[in-house]
């Protein structure tokens, strides 16, 4: 494992923190304004705009939980309250807000932006958050880059499904690629402060970087367009 007792012992506390929980929270609102914006665009009523919120929010940690059990049962969506508070915090912000904007504005460059940057924030989040909550469920740890894909777009894709679009990381669009990469990174770096134990700030430092580090690579493949490898011959 990345980490020893020690360690694993020090994530735990800090992942039971108010301020960690704040980092959650900002993950949690990034990818439910991510959904907003979506309905929003499709005009979707107030139901349908209530569903593309939840579901990028908190559908990736949903199914990742219900696959781990143990201890992440009962869900933390219905022992913690403050996720659906979040959820309809930006429903309700966002449906006072929409009045205000034009159709036109809604097709602007400026929301493309402002939707690249919120979901880039939810990625880089939960991919460590994901990567966290393997950890500390004792998996094996080439389970933990699948945790934080998982956790990512869990939500996305069953968005996208919804919405009646065809996932767009399933067309070349790194995404789930860099919450795998953002895992693999983490894990090298809490391996390394393993070594250093009882010390706790590389285990926080190391999180901080990697979440860095996710956020801006993602900003870097919507900006230059980057595509992965796909199967067949290039058209």
């Amino acid at each position: 494992m990345p980490l020893g007792p020690e360690g694993r012992s020090h994530l735990q506390r800090l992942a039971q923190a108010r301020r960690y929980l704040h980092f959650d929270l900002i993950g949690t609102a990034a990818f439910a304004l991510a959904g907003f914006l979506r309905a929003l665009q499709r005009r979707y009523d107030l139901w349908g705009s209530f569903v593309l919120t939840l579901l990028p929010a908190v559908g990736g940690g949903v199914i990742r939980d219900l696959m781990i059990g143990g201890d992440r049962l009962p869900l933390v969506l219905f022992r913690e309250p403050i996720y659906l508070v979040i959820v309809l915090l930006v429903l309700l912000l966002g449906t006072v807000l929409s009045n205000l904007i034009s159709p036109r504005r809604l097709a602007s460059p400026v929301w493309n932006a402002v939707f690249t940057v919120c979901d880039s924030i939810g990625l880089a989040s939960f991919a460590v958050i994901g990567t966290r909550v393997a950890l500390l469920a004792q998996l094996d740890w080439w389970w933990l880059p699948l945790s934080a894909a998982l956790t990512c777009s869990g939500g996305g894709v069953i968005m996208d499904v919804v919405s009646g679009r065809e996932p767009r990381s399933f067309q070349g669009e790194p995404y789930e690629e860099l919450a795998i990469l953002g895992s693999l990174v983490l894990i090298l770096l809490w391996s390394f402060a393993g070594r250093f134990e009882p010390l706790t700030w590389p285990i926080t430092a190391a999180m901080g970087c990697t979440w860095w580090l996710v956020f801006l690579l993602r900003l870097l493949v919507v900006r230059f367009g980057w595509r992965s490898w796909r199967l067949g011959p290039s058209p």
